[in-house]
């Protein structure tokens, strides 16, 4: 049978948590926290609570007082642990979160590199056939301007030369004209001197 002398103390108890635990289940609501029995101050809050428990049945007397102060503090005590387990796990999670940002930060890096890479690749490739075909259309331009001096040159040659031709049929026709007219020039001595050793054969 429980004792009545006992019963006070322990509605009191519960009483004065009940209405202490007002303003934490409060701030739980607020930080969003409120079904979070894991929750930090909550935890804090049921330590404090079943400490109390256990301590006042021990000194009143009251083995019921102090079970549930015991029995507080070992739910305290798992849901610590609980606490402790999710927090590892978090924190193996955040972990593994940044890895695998860091991995996709290298990745994208590499990736960025790669695409830097392939850029200045054909960049310089469209470099390298700018410079071809620009040497090309420089080539090509010197060929055309060696052509234009070859053809300027051959056709010097064969201005030269129909000038030495001009020159050569000029002195060919001069001196065959010189020769008819030597020839003319002989003959009409040959006649007169034949009409003058008529002559002179006449009078004798």
């Amino acid at each position: 049978m429980a004792n009545p002398v006992a019963v006070v103390p322990r509605t009191l108890v519960s009483i004065g948590f009940g209405v202490a635990r007002v303003p934490v289940d409060l701030l739980a609501q607020v930080t969003g926290n409120g079904g979070n029995r894991e929750w930090g101050p909550t935890l804090a809050f049921d330590s404090v609570e079943a400490t109390v428990r256990g301590v006042l049945g021990s000194v009143l007397g009251d083995p019921e007082m102090a079970g549930q102060g015991q029995v507080k503090e070992a739910r305290v005590q798992q849901r610590s642990e609980a606490a402790e387990r999710d927090q590892a796990a978090d924190a193996r999670r955040e972990v593994a979160d940044e890895r695998l940002q860091e991995r996709r930060e290298s990745d994208q890096q590499r990736r960025e590199q790669v695409r830097g890479q392939k850029q200045e690749q054909q960049q310089r490739l469209e470099e390298e056939r700018r410079q071809r075909a620009q040497k090309a259309e420089e080539r090509e331009q010197q060929r055309k301007e060696q052509a234009e001096k070859d053809k300027a040159k051959a056709q010097e040659r064969a201005d030269a030369d129909a000038q030495e031709a001009r020159r050569t049929r000029v002195e060919e026709e001069t001196e065959a004209v010189k020769a008819e007219r030597e020839a003319a020039e002989r003959k009409a001595e040959a006649l007169e001197l034949a009409e003058a050793t008529d002559e002179a054969r006449k009078r004798r």
